[in-house]
């Protein structure tokens, strides 16, 4: 009977574990198909001349954001049933804060889906005739997009954090993968808001793939 448990187990174990990467593969994926259009040296009307001929390059960033919503949101489940029965409440709270990265990145896509909508109808008329107003417009939804990126992104470091405080739980989780996500997801957040280019940003979100991808291998190796 024991036996037959802990088979069970394995497998939960090795089902968390390949949809937590899978969420940390799709999010750098996400990351490096992003598109961004707004420059500090250049006109709004350049900004959105340049948008419109790339418009493919944006719609696949939103299709890659909302490829991660679903993802992250499909990794809560076999996240919870890894720490079932190990944890008591300090699982669900990391399991909301993938909830709202969930959200986060649903309404960034949903956002870049209305921009790509406006832009496709203003080329029928032209972007340089394009009304003021729309043009207003279209940069309240790109803003719309950033600020939703900012908060999947923070939850994500959130979540990050959480999972790094597990290891004062439950000492099988690795010690290097605490270190970086402890490390890693305060950093990503306060530059998430503070400077989103900044290169400690981009450190940050480098350092909590690589510890979520060794607690991943980890728990599908050895499970914990």
């Amino acid at each position: 009977m024991q036996k037959k448990l802990r088979k069970i187990q394995r497998r939960r174990e090795v089902l968390a574990g390949f949809t937590i990467i899978l969420v940390a593969f799709s999010y750098v994926t996400s990351l490096l198909l992003d598109f961004n259009f707004v420059s500090p040296y250049a006109t709004l009307q350049e900004d959105l001349s340049y948008l419109s001929n790339h418009l493919r390059n944006l719609q696949i960033s939103v299709w890659a954001w909302l490829a991660t919503s679903i993802v992250t949101f499909l990794s809560i489940p076999p996240y919870l049933l890894l720490f079932h029965n190990r944890l008591r409440i300090f699982h669900y709270v990391n399991a909301i804060w993938l909830l709202v990265a969930s959200a986060g990145f649903l309404m960034m896509g949903i956002a870049g889906i209305e921009l790509y909508q406006e832009l496709a109808g203003g080329l029928l008329t032209g972007i340089e005739e394009t009304d003021e107003q729309v043009w207003i417009k279209l940069l309240g939804l790109f803003h719309d997009e950033q600020f939703y990126r900012r908060i999947g992104s923070s939850f994500i470091g959130l979540f990050a954090i959480g999972l790094g405080l597990t290891r004062f739980k439950m000492r099988r989780v690795p010690l290097v993968s605490m270190v970086l996500l402890m490390i890693c997801g305060p950093t990503m957040i306060f530059f998430n808001w503070y400077d989103p280019y900044h290169l400690l940003r981009t450190a940050a979100m480098a350092g909590i793939m690589i510890g979520v991808s060794i607690f991943s291998v980890r728990v599908i190796n050895k499970g914990l």
